[in-house]
C-alpha cells in the first residue's frame, strides 16, 4: 500500500474516532442538563447542599429505593418537561333527549358528557331538613355509532363510584368538584349538599343539625340510590319505605353494604364527617382522600377564633426549644407516641415564639374583627360567642355586619396563609410514606399529565426535622384523656340572646355587597342568610354537643382499654397505580378504617398541619402528603394535583 494511502486511512479513522467521541459527549450534556432542569437545587430552592448531594432522580413507576438510598433509579424516557397534574376538563351535559348541551364553541364531539341527575332526600321525622343531591353519570361517546347523540356505557367493567363531602361546616358542593375526578376510572360522581348548606333546605337551619345525624344522611344517600337504581350496578331489591324514614338504618346497612362508596373525597369539615361516617360504617366505603385535614378538635377551633392571651401570660414555658428527635416532633413535643400520656410539654417551633391562636399571627386582622365585641378575660372564646349572638340572633342588620366581620378574618386568614420559608421549593412535598415507614421529600411534578408518580424522592434526616419544626403551631402537648361521660350541660347548644342592632338598616344597604350573580334592586341585606357563617359558629360554639358521640374518637383519644389500632389503622395506601390490594394484603383482614391519603397545605392558616400531623402519630399507615408552600385551597395548584393524583391511584388499584 503506498505511503499516500496509509496516510488516508489513518485520517478517517481518526475523524471516525473524533466523531464517536463528540456524539458521546453531546448525550451525556444531555442528559445532565435535563437531569439539572428537573432537579436543580437553585438558591432560591431553599435545599441544603446535603439535600442536594442525596436528590434521588425518579422516573419509574414506583419508588423501589430505600430512604437514604442514592442511586439512580431511572433514566427519564420523556423529553417533554415535568408538569403539576390538574383539574380535568368541565364535561358538557346531556339532557334527556339526548342533545349535548355544550357551551365551549367547540365543533368536535365530546368523548364524555355528563348525565346529571339532581334529588332531595327527606331526613328523620321531626327534622325540618331536605337534603339535596347530584349525581354525575359519566357517558363516553360511542365512537362505532353513526348517530352523534349515542353516548352510554361502553366500558367492560363497571366504573367507581366517588362520593364529595364539602367543607363548612355551611359550604356546598359545585360542579367543578367532579373534575377531581378521571372519567375513564370514576363513572360515577355524586355531591350532596349537607343539612342547612348550598342548595338543601332550609338553608342555614341549626335545628337537628349536629355530626351524628350528618353521618346517618351520607350512608341514607347511599342506600336512597341503591333503592331508586340511580348508579349501575347497583342493585336494588330489598329496599322498602322504612330506610327512608330512617327506621332500620343498621339492617339496611347491612343488607346493602355490598355496594359501599368506592372513594370519599373530604376536605376540611368534609374530613371530619368522612372520618366519622368511615368510624361508624367501616364496610359501606373503601377508600377516603382527605384535604386540609380537619378533625374539629378542641384546640382547632381556640387555634382560628380564640381570643389571644395576654402578653404578660406568655412566660418561658412557652417558648421553643429545639430537638433532633423526629418522633418528638411528630407527636408535637412529646416524647411518647402513647396517647394516654397527658404531660405537659413544650412546642417545638424553631427559634420562634409559641403561638396558641391565629390572632397571634394576625393581630391587625384579630382587632378589626373583635373590634365592638365585649372581651371576657374568664372566657377565650368570649368574641366567638358574641359572633354567635349576632350570627344566630333575629336581628338582621346585626347578622349582616357580624357576617361580613366573620368572612373577613376568616378569609384573611385564607388567603395569607401562614409565614413560610420565601426561599421553599413551591413544589416540594414531605411524604410520609407507611410502605417505606419514613417521611421523604418529592417533587409534586410528573412527568406527563397520565402519570401519577412524582418525578423526584430524597430522604434527609437534617432537612426533615427543618421542615417539621416549622410545621406546627399550636399542638405543644399531648391532649389529654376525653371521657365518654360527658357534663348534660354540654350536650345541649347554647341559647341565643337577642343583641341590639348594630348599625341602623340605612348604613347596613349603603355598605351591602349583594352577589355577583344577584339583583342589585332585590337584594335585601336583613333577610340574607350567611350559611357558612352561621353553621360554623354555631358548630364552633356548640362542639362537644355537635360532635357526640364522636368526641373522644376525634380527638384521638380512645379510652385507656381501647388499643389505638382498633380505632386507627387501615390497609396501606397503594404505592402506585399498577398495585392491587389483593396482591398486597389479605382481603380476609379486617380493619377500623378504609386505606386513606391526606393531603395538607404547609402554609394552611386555616386548618394547620398539626391536625395531620397527630392523626398520623396514632394512624400509622395513612400516607400524609404535605405540601410545604401551599394553603387551604383545594385549588391550589400543588394541592389539587395531588388529589388528582390520589384519586387515580385508588381509581387504578379498585378497578383490579
Amino acid at each position: 500500500m503506498s505511503k499516500a494511502a496509509c496516510c488516508i486511512k489513518m485520517m478517517l479513522s481518526v475523524i471516525f474516532v473524533v466523531t464517536v467521541t463528540f456524539q458521546s459527549l453531546l448525550s451525556c450534556n444531555a442528559l445532565i442538563v435535563s437531569r439539572s432542569n428537573l432537579h436543580r437545587a437553585s438558591p432560591s430552592s431553599g435545599l441544603s447542599n446535603t439535600f442536594q448531594r442525596r436528590y434521588i432522580i425518579k422516573t419509574s413507576s414506583r419508588l423501589n429505593s430505600s430512604p437514604g438510598d442514592d442511586s439512580s433509579v431511572g433514566d427519564a424516557t420523556d423529553d417533554s418537561p415535568p408538569i403539576l397534574r390538574s383539574l380535568f376538563d368541565p364535561l358538557p351535559r346531556i339532557d334527556c333527549n339526548g342533545t349535548v348541551a355544550d357551551d365551549r364553541n367547540n365543533t368536535q364531539i365530546p368523548k364524555w358528557v355528563n348525565n346529571v341527575t339532581s334529588g332531595t332526600l327527606p331526613t328523620e321525622e321531626g327534622s325540618p331538613h331536605e337534603l339535596y343531591f347530584e349525581v354525575y353519570h359519566r357517558l363516553k361517546y360511542n365512537s362505532k355509532s353513526n348517530n352523534t347523540h349515542d353516548y352510554s356505557t361502553t366500558r367492560q367493567q363497571r366504573g367507581l363510584v366517588g362520593l364529595v363531602l364539602h367543607g363548612g361546616p355551611g359550604a356546598a358542593c359545585y360542579p367543578k368538584h367532579t373534575q377531581f375526578f378521571s372519567p375513564d376510572l370514576y363513572e360515577y360522581v355524586v355531591l350532596l349538599d349537607q343539612r342547612g348548606c348550598g342548595r338543601s333546605t332550609p338553608l342555614g337551619e341549626v335545628k337537628c343539625n349536629r355530626l351524628e345525624l350528618l353521618v346517618k344522611d351520607v350512608e341514607m344517600l347511599r342506600l336512597h340510590l341503591i333503592k331508586e337504581g340511580l348508579i349501575d350496578g347497583w342493585d336494588g331489591s330489598g329496599g322498602n319505605e322504612d330506610e327512608e324514614k330512617n327506621e332500620n338504618l343498621i339492617q339496611s346497612t347491612q343488607q346493602h353494604n355490598h355496594h359501599p362508596w368506592d372513594v370519599i373525597l373530604g376536605g376540611s369539615w368534609g374530613c371530619t364527617l368522612a372520618m366519622a361516617y368511615a368510624f361508624s360504617y367501616p364496610k359501606s366505603v373503601r377508600a377516603m382522600v382527605l384535604r386540609g385535614v380537619c378533625l374539629f378538635r378542641e384546640k382547632e377551633i381556640d387555634w382560628l377564633f380564640g381570643n389571644p392571651p395576654k402578653p404578660s401570660a406568655v412566660n418561658a414555658t412557652t417558648r421553643v426549644r429545639k430537638t433532633s428527635n423526629l418522633r418528638e416532633l411528630v407527636a408535637g413535643g412529646s416524647s411518647s407516641v402513647s396517647m394516654a400520656s397527658s404531660s405537659s410539654t413544650t412546642t417545638t417551633l424553631d427559634e420562634v415564639e409559641s403561638h396558641s391562636v391565629a390572632a397571634q399571627l394576625f393581630p391587625k386582622q384579630w382587632k378589626e374583627f373583635s373590634s365592638g365585641v365585649e372581651h371576657i378575660e374568664s372566657n377565650k372564646r368570649s368574641v366567638l360567642h358574641s359572633y354567635y349572638h349576632r350570627l344566630l340572633g333575629t336581628d338582621g342588620n346585626s347578622r349582616y355586619q357580624a357576617m361580613r366581620s366573620w368572612f373577613r378574618w376568616e378569609m384573611g386568614i385564607y388567603s395569607n396563609g401562614l409565614d413560610g420559608s420565601e426561599d421553599e421549593d413551591g413544589n416540594r412535598l414531605m411524604v410520609w410514606k407507611p410502605s417505606h415507614d419514613a417521611w421523604v421529600f418529592e417533587d409534586a411534578r410528573v412527568q406527563n399529565r397520565n402519570s401519577v408518580d412524582s418525578i423526584g424522592s430524597s430522604y434527609d434526616h437534617e432537612e426533615i426535622l427543618t421542615s417539621m419544626r416549622s410545621l406546627r403551631r399550636y399542638s405543644t402537648s399531648s391532649p389529654n384523656y376525653v371521657s365518654s361521660k360527658m357534663d348534660e350541660k354540654l350536650l345541649e347548644p347554647l341559647p341565643i340572646e337577642d343583641t341590639a342592632t348594630v348599625t341602623t338598616a340605612s348604613e347596613v344597604e349603603n355598605n351591602a355587597q349583594p352577589p355577583k350573580n344577584g339583583n342589585t334592586n332585590s337584594f335585601d341585606p336583613t333577610t340574607y342568610i350567611p350559611a357558612q357563617a352561621m353553621l360554623t359558629c354555631y358548630y364552633s360554639v356548640n362542639d362537644e354537643y355537635c360532635i357526640h358521640p364522636y368526641n373522644s374518637f376525634l380527638s384521638l383519644n380512645p379510652p385507656p382499654s381501647i388499643p389505638l389500632s382498633s380505632w386507627y389503622s387501615s390497609k396501606l395506601p397503594p404505592s402506585s397505580s399498577s398495585e392491587s390490594y389483593d396482591s398486597s394484603m389479605s382481603s380476609e383482614l379486617s380493619f377500623p378504617l378504609p386505606p386513606t391519603i391526606a393531603i395538607q397545605g404547609g402554609n394552611d392558616g386555616i386548618c394547620p398541619p398539626d391536625t395531620a400531623l397527630d392523626l398520623h402519630r396514632v394512624w400509622r399507615q395513612l400516607e400524609v402528603r404535605i405540601a410545604l408552600k401551599s394553603g387551604h385551597s383545594m385549588y391550589d395548584p400543588v394541592i389539587s394535583g395531588e388529589i388528582v393524583k390520589s384519586l387515580e391511584r385508588f381509581g387504578h388499584c379498585l378497578m383490579r
